[in-house]
């Protein structure tokens, strides 16, 4: 991608993307906001092509790369790795580890290690495919204590341009909420929220790559004996991804 096609793109995502801000932070929170560009790549292969005892069984490999400053610098690298377990055609369970690097500007790399259950939902109406993902997480994060319980909500929508079109609309939102209070200065309750809306391409049944706005709003909540403070940060993200079905 050029350089001058990286800086429409962001502008587009900044104009954009602080409309959602302005409403949902309100006119008194304090905002900060950059431009992102997140690389992920999923695969989600059926164990049952190694062995037909294993037909149930899939299992899920997962890598994401980060970029803050106008997606000059690295921020996060993460790992996810888990096994599921197919129900039926339409759901599954799983359950993994994930680890999580971020790289601050002038400190040492911060690592997470995370275990992660989670519940797969798909279907197809009329009018669309739907995906639901119910994802509990432990986070187990360094100088941070105890470990964290979240929970994420992600529920997905996609639709063909037209009839039997490898290009489809997708629309997806994933609200997080921590489930317990942590130290230093995190709170339960509202974590973050990310919307994306873009265009996908299908080369197959097995490859699908999507790309479009990911607008991320992170909210820090730190309450002192005397008053409880809201932070918000806006992230304008160019999300390129890439999912295998094997």
């Amino acid at each position: 991608m050029s350089a001058a096609t990286l800086q429409r793109t962001r502008r587009l995502a900044v104009c954009g993307g602080s409309l959602l801000g302005i409403f949902a932070t309100g006119p008194a929170a304090a905002v900060d906001e950059d431009f992102r560009i997140w690389e992920n790549v999923t695969t989600i292969a059926k164990l049952g092509a190694i062995d037909p005892s294993l037909e149930k069984w899939r299992l899920w490999l997962e890598s994401q790369g980060r970029f803050r400053n106008d997606g000059a610098t690295a921020d996060q690298a993460l790992g996810r790795a888990g096994v599921g377990y197919a129900l039926s055609d339409k759901a599954s369970l799983w359950l993994g580890y994930a680890h999580i690097a971020t790289f601050p500007q002038d400190a040492k790399t911060q690592h997470e290690n995370r275990i992660w259950q989670q519940v797969l939902l798909t279907d197809k109406a009329a009018f669309g495919d739907l995906t639901s993902r119910t994802r509990l997480e432990q986070r187990f994060i360094q100088n941070v204590n105890p470990v964290e319980w979240r929970l994420r909500q992600f529920v997905r929508f996609s639709h063909p341009l037209w009839e039997n079109a490898p290009l489809s609309l997708v629309l997806w939102d994933e609200v997080f909420v921590r489930l317990n209070s942590t130290t230093p200065s995190t709170r339960f309750g509202f974590d973050q929220n990310r919307g994306f809306a873009g265009l996908g391409y299908s080369f197959s049944e097995k490859a699908r790559v999507e790309i479009g706005y990911m607008n991320q709003l992170i909210q820090s909540r730190v309450v002192s004996q005397r008053e409880q403070k809201f932070d918000h940060r806006i992230n304008h993200i160019l999300s390129v991804s890439m999912f295998l079905n094997l």
